[in-house]
């Protein structure tokens, strides 16, 4: 093992918990290399100093604070729009839900009788593993598309191509 890679599993410990064979592979690095010996030594000080270190408090009013800067740069950027205005052009238009909700009943129509054919079979074939999958995708376009039609449409405001 080299020492940069031991380096990197030494950091990873503290997020989440090694395998046996990374730990005997670290411990056996240690034996045969004094810096990453001392490497070790000096990150668990380390981690030792913020584990007693006090978490730093932000004062009352910084959430009011940051409120207003980001409502006088919104002001700034669109001076003739008011932040209703803004709010209103990044919602989601109404024919888009509408297929949204068609999307869902069609998934539904399908997906009941796929459950009850599965629970009567018990058998995971072509046709119902080709379904759930129609079914996945369906679920992660109704459940995504507003949120990136929004995003999209915020974006767009923010480069002024949104009138």
């Amino acid at each position: 093992m080299r020492c940069q890679d031991l380096e990197r599993l030494m950091l990873e410990a503290g997020d989440r918990v090694l395998s046996r064979e990374e730990q005997l592979s670290i411990e056996d690095h240690l034996a045969h290399c004094p810096g990453c010996a001392f490497f070790k030594e000096f990150l668990a000080d380390v981690r030792s100093c913020l584990e007693k270190a006090s978490k730093p408090e932000l004062p009352a009013d910084v959430d009011a604070q940051v409120r207003s800067l980001c409502c006088a740069e919104i002001s700034r950027r669109h001076p003739g729009q008011k932040q209703a205005a803004l709010s209103r052009d990044a919602s989601v238009p109404w024919p888009i839900w509408a297929a949204l909700a068609v999307l869902t009943a069609l998934t539904l129509a399908f997906l009941i009788p796929g459950i009850e054919e599965f629970s009567k079979s018990q058998e995971l074939t072509a046709e119902i593993i080709l379904l759930l999958i129609l079914i996945l995708q369906n679920g992660l376009t109704l459940f995504l598309a507003p949120v990136i039609m929004r995003r999209r449409r915020l974006i767009h405001m923010e480069l002024g191509q949104v009138k």
